[in-house]
C-alpha cells in the first residue's frame, strides 16, 4: 500500500468515527428536542467548538451545557441570552426580552412574544449565563428554574458551558 494511500486511509477512518473532530477540539452532537427551533432542528447534527476555562461567553452564542444538578443530568442546548452582570427581563410592551434595558432583536425566535412566562429584572451573576431556547413556549430554561429570590438556580455557570455550536454545521 503506498503512503499516500494508507494516510488517505487512516484520515477516512478518523473523520468517520470523530476523532478528528474530538482531535481538533470539536464535538458533535444530535438535537434531542424541539427547544432550539426553527434555529437547530430535533434530530439534526450540530458541530460545536469546545471551551475551555479561558471561554468568554457572547450574547446570542448558542451553547452546549452541563445542566446543574438542579435542573437533571446532561447536556443541553441553548442561547446565552446575559451574560455575567447583565440584566435580564421580560418582557417590554413590544412582548421582547430586555437586556440591560434595552430590548432585544431576536429574529431566531420561533414565534412571538419571546416568552410567555413575564420574570424579572434578574441580574445574572459573575461566572455565569442566563440562558433561552428558540422556541421558548416548550423549552425549559433558565426562566424554568427560577426561585421566589429571582435567581435560585437559573443561571449556568459559565465553567458549564462545554461547547459553542458551530451553526454552519448544522444539518
Amino acid at each position: 500500500m503506498s503512503r499516500g494511500l494508507s494516510l488517505t486511509l487512516v484520515l477516512s477512518l478518523l473523520a468517520g468515527c470523530g476523532l478528528a473532530d474530538r482531535i481538533a477540539g470539536r464535538r458533535g452532537y444530535t438535537i434531542s428536542s424541539e427547544s432550539m427551533e426553527p434555529t437547530l432542528r430535533k434530530g439534526s447534527h450540530v458541530t460545536a467548538v469546545e471551551v475551555n476555562r479561558d471561554y468568554t461567553p457572547k450574547q446570542g452564542d448558542v451553547v452546549f451545557f452541563a445542566t446543574p444538578a438542579s435542573w437533571g443530568d446532561g447536556i443541553r442546548v441553548a442561547r446565552v441570552i446575559g451574560v455575567p452582570g447583565a440584566t435580564v427581563a421580560c418582557c417590554d410592551d413590544g412582548g421582547r426580552m430586555t437586556v440591560n434595558g434595552r430590548p432585544l432583536e431576536e429574529p431566531y425566535l420561533k414565534e412571538s412574544p419571546a416568552s410567555r412566562l413575564g420574570f424579572g429584572p434578574v441580574t445574572v451573576p459573575a461566572g455565569s449565563v442566563w440562558v433561552q431556547g428558540d422556541n421558548r413556549h416548550v423549552s425549559i430554561d433558565s426562566r424554568s428554574y427560577l426561585s421566589r429570590d429571582g435567581i435560585g438556580q437559573a443561571t449556568v455557570p459559565v465553567t458549564d458551558v462545554v461547547g459553542v455550536a458551530d451553526l454552519t454545521t448544522a444539518e
